[in-house]
């Protein structure tokens, strides 16, 4: 009798698509911090060599130190249902899925592919040395390929991102190419691509209120791709401003304080700018508050640590009086379209990222075009891409 052959496993893939692949990654003092996001750390995790062969690194996603402290697990939980989402989620502008663990404490870590910087770090880099807006060719590039991943969210895998913004555009290279990253607060769209919060009660926006869509602002029943597609918008916004939406007065201010003042710290208004991006969340009744606990900057390189930002808010009363003058409008402008900086001045080749910033952050839904709209229509433009201005 013949042997019956053994059933072959692809071993890759299955530790990858394992749940509970065992990795083994140190505890964070031994990594190389790359970011902060909310409630969470990005660190590097260099792998050891297999059979001769260098192996790329890996970011690894876990949360903070003082999450843990405070026993606040939400963000562990998210951490599974990011790990849950990205497994299904195989696209090349959608980043790389590359394993999840738990250790005895029930601390969950999540295994990303490695990507150079995120957009949002580019372009603080850039308001930093004032160096104006993102090159035109490179916007286009960003917006190909998140028009690009939001098309097979929405259509493919019928799910909403959620929290769309500059820092959760990962970039490889120079541009090379863009990811759209942090799916932990991803909502699934229905047959009519939409988001029922009347029928799905257990279904609730998180987002980051600055790139929140004025139908998630309103927190209306029904809501449905094109919320991601506002936010997309601001994130072209973002490439232009170089601040993020409805901060442009905040970023006067501080700038025209740092002018007139010697004893603040060199990093201050760097760290000032970071205090903008608050999460839209119904258990925080006070913008203040939201400031001081969420520090998003995913996966962002060379950035100081988690504790001593936080420490740096609670200590710089300079700081708070400055962003108080501007917190009501700033709630105010959350869920519109904010104005483009004067400053700069745009040559021709910014036009049509011009218009598609307007045509995304149009109030109604059924205004804004969905992402094949956008990645067609600047495919067929590819000359734009070539020859943008440096």
């Amino acid at each position: 009798m013949e042997t019956p052959r053994r059933k072959l496993r692809n071993l890759h893939m299955e530790n990858v698509q394992n749940s509970s692949t065992p990795i083994n990654v140190p505890p964070s003092p031994m990594l190389k911090t790359l970011g902060h996001g909310t409630g969470v750390s990005v660190y590097r995790l260099d792998r050891s060599p297999r059979h001769g062969q260098i192996r790329s690194p890996w970011a690894v996603k876990r949360i903070t130190q003082r999450m843990r402290v405070r026993k606040d697990m939400i963000f562990n939980e998210r951490i599974v249902h990011e790990a849950d989402i990205l497994r299904k989620l195989k696209h090349p502008n959608i980043v790389g899925f590359r394993g999840v663990t738990t250790n005895n404490d029930g601390i969950n870590t999540l295994a990303l592919e490695m990507c150079t910087t995120s957009l949002g770090s580019i372009l603080e880099e850039r308001h930093d040395e004032d160096l104006g807006p993102l090159p035109a060719k490179h916007t286009y590039r960003m917006i190909i390929d998140v028009a690009m991943a939001l098309d097979f969210l929405h259509n493919k895998a019928r799910m909403m991102h959620g929290d769309l913004k500059s820092f959760n555009v990962l970039v490889k290279g120079e541009f090379e190419i863009c990811k759209l990253c942090d799916f932990g607060v991803a909502l699934p769209l229905d047959e009519q691509g939409e988001v029922n919060f009347l029928k799905n009660t257990d279904l609730r926006y998180v987002g980051t209120s600055l790139w929140c869509a004025p139908e998630v602002i309103d927190e209306m029943d029904i809501i449905d791709s094109k919320a991601d597609i506002f936010s997309f918008g601001l994130v072209i916004y973002e490439t232009l401003a170089l601040v993020p939406p409805h901060t442009l007065e905040l970023d006067a201010a501080l700038v025209e304080d740092l002018e007139s003042s010697s004893d603040m710290p060199t990093d201050t208004e760097k760290l000032q700018r970071k205090q903008l991006e608050f999460s839209h969340d119904e258990k925080k009744d006070e913008l203040v508050a939201e400031m001081e606990e969420h520090t998003d900057n995913d996966m962002s390189q060379d950035v100081v640590d988690d504790e001593e930002i936080v420490d740096d808010i609670e200590d710089d009363t300079k700081e708070n009086d400055i962003c108080d003058l501007s917190l009501n409008n700033l709630q105010s402008a959350c869920g519109t379209r904010p104005p483009l900086p004067v400053a700069f001045q745009l040559s021709d080749d910014y036009n049509c990222i011009v218009e598609l910033f307007y045509l995304c952050t149009n109030t109604l839904s059924e205004d804004r075009p969905n992402a094949e709209t956008i990645w067609k229509c600047l495919e067929n433009n590819a000359a734009n891409v070539a020859t943008g201005s440096d």
